[in-house]
Order: C-alpha cells, then sequence, then structure tokens
C-alpha cells in the first residue's frame, strides 16, 4: 500500500458508478465464462501471451480517508477471483474484489482503523484505445467489505462484478488456487519460480492502466506462525521477490511447469498462490522490520516480501457470511412457483 498526504488539491476523477450486476451480488454466468484466467500449460500461436492475460486481473484501489484532520488517500492493488457454484450451472458463479485488510480499511495495521470517506476502482475500458475509468464504489448496506475472523489475515474481499461489456478485465477461478492440498500434492517447494502483478505507482499508466509484472522464487513456507503485517501472529508465505508500496493487495502466482515429482510439464501451468502483503525493511544495522509501504528514510528494501496464502482467501469465500450470502442471491433467483 502507498499513501499520499497530497489529497487537497488533487482531486480524483469522478466517473459514472461501477455497474454491478444483480445490485448487491456479483453473478456469471456461462455467457460470462470467457472473461475467466484460463491455465495455460502451453503457448499456442492464436493465444494472447500469458503476462497479457494476468494484468487483466489487476485494478487499481484507492481509498480516501481522514487521519486527525488530513484528508487522505491510500492506493493498493486489488484483483477479481471468481468462485464456481454449481448452482447457477456448469459455468456458473460468484465474483469477488480481492486486496489486503489494510488497503481496505487504512490504519488496521496500526490497530485504529479512520474513518473511510470513500472507494474508488481504475479498470481499463473494451478498446485499445478506450483509455481507463475510474469509477467509485458505493459502499454501505449489502455492499461492504468481508474481513476474516482471524485478525492476523492481511486480507479482504467485497462481492463485486463490473459491467463486463464495458470494462476490461478478467477473474481468476477458485480451480486456480494453490492451497494446501495442491501445494502438497504438486510438490510446491522454496526455490519454485512465482511472479506477481500489480500496481506501479512511479507510472500507473497516463491513458490506461499500466501494472507491472516481476519475478522471483518462493523463499520459505514457514510451519510456523510469523509475525504478519498486521502485527500478529499468523500464517505466512516469504518470497525472494521485490516489492514496494503500492503492491499490496498483488495476485501471486506459482509456475507449477517443468520437472515436478519425476515428470516433465512442457511450458507453464501458474496457479495462484497467495496474495502480497508486505516486505521487511533492512537498516543500516541490518535489522529487519515489516513495512506496508515507504516511510522516507534511507532503509532499505530487503527482498524478502510477505504473502498471505491463499488458503486464506479460500476460508474467507468458505465463511458462514459469505456463503449465507450467496445461498440468499440463488434463492432470490428461483423463478416463484
Amino acid at each position: 500500500m502507498r499513501f499520499d498526504k497530497r489529497l487537497q488539491g488533487r482531486p480524483l476523477r469522478q466517473a459514472s458508478l461501477l455497474i454491478v450486476c444483480l445490485c448487491m451480488f456479483a453473478v456469471f454466468s456461462a455467457a460470462q465464462e470467457s472473461a475467466r484466467l484460463q491455465p495455460q500449460a502451453s503457448a499456442t500461436a492464436n493465444a494472447a501471451p500469458f503476462a497479457t492475460s494476468i494484468k487483466k486481473t489487476v485494478a487499481l484501489l484507492r481509498v480516501l480517508f481522514v487521519k486527525g484532520n488530513t484528508q487522505m488517500v491510500a492506493e493498493g492493488t486489488c484483483f477479481f477471483v471468481s468462485y464456481a457454484d454449481q448452482r447457477l450451472g456448469p459455468t456458473g458463479g460468484f465474483s469477488y474484489l480481492v486486496t489486503n485488510r489494510h488497503v481496505a480499511s487504512p490504519g488496521v495495521e496500526e490497530g485504529t482503523p479512520y474513518p473511510v470517506m470513500d472507494t474508488h476502482l481504475r479498470l481499463n475500458l473494451k478498446g485499445s484505445a478506450q483509455g481507463s475509468e475510474e469509477s467509485r464504489i458505493v459502499m454501505g448496506g449489502p455492499m461492504h467489505w468481508y474481513f476474516p475472523p482471524d485478525d492476523s489475515v492481511d486480507l479482504a474481499v467485497l462481492p463485486l462484478l463490473p459491467d463486463q461489456t464495458k470494462y476490461d478485465y478478467l477473474t481468476i477461478p477458485d480451480s486456480l488456487f494453490a492451497t494446501h492440498d495442491l501445494v502438497e500434492s504438486r510438490g510446491i517447494a522454496e526455490g519454485d519460480s512465482v511472479l506477481f502483478t500489480g500496481y506501479f505507482y512511479q507510472f500507473p499508466g497516463l491513458k490506461k492502466f499500466q501494472p507491472i509484472i516481476r519475478e522471483g522464487i518462493l523463499a520459505m513456507i514457514p510451519d510456523e506462525k510469523m509475525e504478519t503485517t498486521l502485527r500478529k501472529p499468523g500464517r505466512l508465505y516469504l518470497a525472494d521477490l521485490h516489492v514496494f508500496g503500492g503492491n499490496s493487495g498483488s495476485p501471486l502466482l506459482v509456475n507449477l511447469g517443468g520437472f515436478r515429482n519425476g515428470t516433465i510439464s512442457a511450458g507453464y501451468e501458474y496457479h495462484l498462490l497467495g496474495i502480497i502483503s508486505g516486505f521487511y525493511h533492512e537498516d543500516s544495522n541490518l535489522n529487519l522490520t515489516i513495512a506496508t509501504t515507504y516511510t522516507g528514510t534511507l532503509e532499505q528494501n530487503s527482498g524478502i516480501a510477505m504473502v498471505v496464502p491463499v488458503d486464506e482467501l479460500k476460508a474467507l469465500l468458505d465463511s458462514p457470511d459469505l456463503k449465507a450470502q450467496r445461498d440468499a442471491e440463488v434463492a432470490r433467483m428461483k423463478p416463484a412457483k
């Protein structure tokens, strides 16, 4: 996440409200299946480059809030996932916007969330010359962020499906989640290649939102709890990956292609392993401290990123609150007898 204290005198462009299908809930149907990121075991002549596709899953999230008497804006990355639900057909389900809790609710990492004034989402429009649009997400009532009950988990989701005829984006299906079972069965371990895509605050794009992609390796899968970006013991992955302010909330993917478990898989096979939440600063005394944004000091980024495991996202999507919301929406869609 990146803080900008210069909100006054720098108004955000107000655009039309995001169109959310079925009002409060984000439901997709078989007709929208093409808008989901698909596994790519090997490249083909007609397939879009993987980098092009994965960048379409992310957007820029701006949260306007008040700290003391100062209006500020927190900038971070968010991305879309789709949660399959057979009750809506073989390719139907629900769409969610995913980011960190400290992006959606600035100040929570300090123990005191600040009052949020507004939340904005910047998405690219359909068509190569259409540019991007920054739209306000109307929060309140049934439209609100969902957080894990475990307050060590730096994660937030929002049921949201922007108009897919207007906005150019993709969702990551839950079938591509690299949960613990997949980590075990596919032998995912330290040294595996990982990459992320997210907001590049030095150049977010003038006409269109321009995400950045960076690559590294999985550095540690701890079997003990570590201090998370919310300053509490929790589950983390560590990646040897240079992230910086604004990358909070970025999706981290692991490549399952190549030689693995005695077999060779051609090409690339990326799965969602987790969500970038922060990194470690390294000061002049070689001490490491947790950071979610740059502080303007001479401390250096150690190159070790903190990652919320995708198991935490799956647990949140499977939580009773979100299950109840999906049940209610499915019931609402059934024709009256």
